[in-house]
């Protein structure tokens, strides 16, 4: 799916297929905001006024290029998860092992928002200040793409019957989602101080 033009991609969504829904969109904007934040060290390393961070600056760079390509496969298997709930009901079976696939995708694309947020906020701070409206959108879209696979993870686990996997999940949910509050609110404060 990645390699579809975003013309073709946005038409794919728009499309009566329920893939790709919003699991993928969710991990689509997390690369989207990894871009960003690449864009952001690429446009502070080899200015001489940003010589003392370089170093720090290319290894964030190295983080986020990982990330996106991470985020990237996980929109198509958001889509193949999905899929393969809706074969599992054909079937008649393995629904809930199907079902906990579905919300174990959103899970990781969860997991990997919450995991750059700190590196965000450095190169909010340490970054080409030209450019810290961007670590600001990198920030709102890695927020937008949090909430998104949250929502995903919990349309799935009302599907669910394990009342102890969902109890699991939706504690880790919680946790995660003061993290993200946390962590966001701090970038702004960054992002903000500088723009006002």
């Amino acid at each position: 799916m990645e390699e579809l033009p975003i013309k073709n991609f946005i038409e794919k969504v728009a499309s009566p297929s329920p893939t790709p829904g919003g699991g993928s969109i969710a991990a689509l904007a997390g690369a989207i905001a990894c871009s960003l934040a690449e864009m952001v060290c690429n446009l502070t390393i080899g200015k001489k006024k940003y010589a003392d961070v370089e170093e720090e600056m290319k290894e964030f760079l190295n983080v986020f290029k990982k990330a996106r390509k991470k985020f990237l496969n996980l929109v198509n298997e958001d889509a193949l998860a999905f899929d393969e709930v809706m074969k599992a009901f054909k079937e008649k079976k393995d629904i809930e092992k199907s079902f906990k696939k579905a919300a174990n995708v959103p899970y990781k694309t969860a997991k990997n928002c919450i995991d750059l947020m700190d590196g965000i906020k450095k190169i909010a701070e340490k970054g080409n200040k030209n450019s810290i409206s961007d670590a600001g959108v990198s920030a709102l879209m890695m927020k937008t793409a949090f909430k998104s696979a949250v929502m995903n993870i919990k349309i799935n686990l009302k599907s669910l019957k394990d009342e102890e996997y969902k109890k699991e999940m939706e504690e880790k949910i919680k946790n995660m989602e003061n993290g993200m509050e946390v962590k966001f609110n701090e970038i702004m404060k960054i992002v903000n101080k500088w723009l006002d």
